[in-house]
């Protein structure tokens, strides 16, 4: 995981919330990428939910030491619909844009 923040422009962390929270491997993976601040320029979550939480919340505090720009997280509910990939899709599409920017 080390090698590939290294020249990532983009951090994408993908859990499912577990009691309110991230699931503990995504929480551990966001600690990790905070402590090694990368010198990433974006940041989002894509994750699953079924009674809500915070997930979103708590590993963007995970990720404090990145100067990153977050971009709108996507979180779904159960299983995703049609909707909720095409979500996916524009994320994909505004990470392109961002990246061609830079």
């Amino acid at each position: 995981m080390a090698m590939a923040l290294v020249d990532a422009a983009t951090v994408v962390l993908g859990t499912s919330t577990v009691l309110a929270g991230p699931h503990p491997a995504a929480a551990s993976a966001a600690f990790v990428t905070n402590m090694l601040r990368p010198k990433a320029r974006f940041a989002t979550v894509i994750g699953s939910l079924g009674w809500g939480g915070k997930t979103v919340e708590t590993l963007k505090g995970l990720l404090g030491n990145l100067k990153v720009e977050f971009l709108d997280p996507v979180e779904v509910k159960g299983l995703p619909t049609e909707a909720d990939l095409q979500t996916i899709d524009a994320l994909a599409a505004t990470i392109e844009a961002k990246h061609a920017g830079l």
